[in-house]
């Protein structure tokens, strides 16, 4: 009779077939020198200053161009209680006209000062509303009305003129 030895299969390595192809010391992997721990500080830190340095650099010999007076459009191509979105030039973004009464307009930038979103002109409510946060802001004032928003929409000023309003300037804030 054979032994129960002789039919039993050859001892299998305890090391997996992947970690004899792939040796990896890990002690040694994760050992990190003082120098190249210093080499990356040095490289991090360059490369913050250098982003630093740029911005200081663009702000310093920025040309702050005014935005040319330019027409939005005619009095009468908005009714009462009506809005009109328009483009501020150098990419300054969107703004938002409202006609509040016959010959009482208002306009803002549309960015809302908490995030950036939109706001639109709610007329039942009088109120410009941001969706985003659920955000107000007075129409007359540009004031915070309540949501998260902490400062007033920038206002936009106008220039009304025979052929139709004019943009004229604008407030801080974008």
């Amino acid at each position: 009779m054979n032994s129960s030895k002789e039919n039993q299969c050859p001892k299998e390595s305890l090391t997996p077939k992947w970690k004899e192809d792939f040796p990896v010391d890990v002690d040694q992997d994760a050992h990190i020198a003082r120098r190249d721990f210093i080499r990356f500080l040095f490289l991090v830190s360059l490369g913050l200053f250098t982003g630093t340095l740029g911005t200081f650099w663009k702000g310093l010999f920025r040309s702050d161009r005014k935005i040319k007076p330019f027409r939005i459009l005619g009095k009468e191509d908005v009714e009462v209680e009506g809005s009109y979105v328009f483009q501020l030039p150098d990419a300054k973004g969107p703004a938002i006209l409202v006609r509040l009464g016959t010959d009482e307009f208002v306009a803002y930038s549309q960015k809302c000062t908490h995030l950036q979103c939109p706001v639109i002109w709610r007329s039942k409510e009088s109120k410009l509303y941001c969706p985003c946060h659920h955000g107000a802001f007075n129409v007359k004032t540009g004031d915070v009305l309540y949501g998260p928003p902490d400062r007033a929409l920038p206002r936009i000023h106008l220039d009304f003129r025979p052929d139709g309003i004019y943009f004229k300037s604008m407030d801080p804030g974008l």
